[in-house]
């Protein structure tokens, strides 16, 4: 009777791990279609950054005013060897102070807080037109953080240099979801001046193509979140160890039973 109560608990347990240990292939192809269609447009815009505190920016003026030109683009004349570490962007940018300002030589103090990257260019060029009459002003964002937690297979801090970025290639940068993450479940959390904003996103559909959360913006935070059989899978070489002593058990058992007859 021991025995064959022995044999039915680890034939359910054996199921018990099949099942929870198999994943479905709907659960891992990403931007599946809905009801069967092959082929859709998407028209995903992406958001306009606003310049926020701490933020770092490159500008650079140009102007046949060589001598002028020269003085106020002082802080960053080697560009090409200044801008190769985080600490050299934040040393030689423009870094916006707690007011939205940043100071520029010759050309003052500008505010450029709440402002997007082609506002703050023109504002700069309003103000730079005092002194300089043809000059052409560059605005980049240089300070581009995101960071990815959660199951991605290498979690961190990244720096971009694009205008833009998808949460997929957020997600691809890190190496991708591990074999715990949830794709069902992606979490973006994005801070800003009126508060901070969260969407959820379903990576194996495509809706999340119109989002608002597909395009990244500087200072997001991308969560992957674990599968529920997280503590299974993470455990199941445990269980398996405790499966492979409840079948030894089982096989003295018979021994013993069969010798004793």
């Amino acid at each position: 009777m021991t025995r064959r109560l022995l044999d039915k608990i680890l034939l359910g347990l054996v199921l018990v791990i099949i099942g929870s240990s198999c994943t479905r292939y709907k659960d891992l192809v990403l931007l599946q279609s809905h009801k069967g269609k092959q082929d859709s447009t998407f028209i995903a815009v992406p958001p306009i950054y606003k310049i926020q505190k701490g933020d770092v920016l490159y500008i650079k003026i140009l102007s046949l005013n060589q001598e002028m030109t020269q003085v106020i683009n002082a802080s960053n004349t080697s560009t090409s060897q200044v801008f190769n570490s985080d600490a050299s962007f934040f040393i030689y940018g423009y870094n916006v102070s707690d007011s939205g300002f940043i100071e520029i030589p010759v050309i003052g103090m500008v505010e450029v807080l709440g402002k997007s990257l082609d506002e703050a260019s023109a504002e700069i060029s309003k103000q730079t037109r005092v002194f300089l009459k043809d000059a052409t002003v560059i605005v980049k964002l240089i300070s581009f953080k995101y960071s990815i937690l959660g199951e991605v297979k290498s979690p961190g801090v990244y720096q971009n240099y694009d205008n833009q970025l998808t949460v997929l290639e957020a997600i691809s940068r890190a190496g991708d979801i591990s074999a715990y993450g949830n794709r069902h479940k992606v979490l973006i959390i994005r801070p800003g001046h009126e508060g901070t904003k969260t969407f959820r996103l379903d990576i194996t559909k495509t809706d999340i193509l119109n989002s608002e959360g597909f395009f990244l913006l500087p200072n997001d935070i991308v969560y992957v979140e674990p599968v529920k059989s997280y503590n299974f899978k993470v455990n199941i070489q445990t269980i398996g160890l405790f499966l492979t002593s409840i079948s030894t058990l089982i096989l003295v058992l018979n021994y013993i039973d069969n010798n004793s007859k």
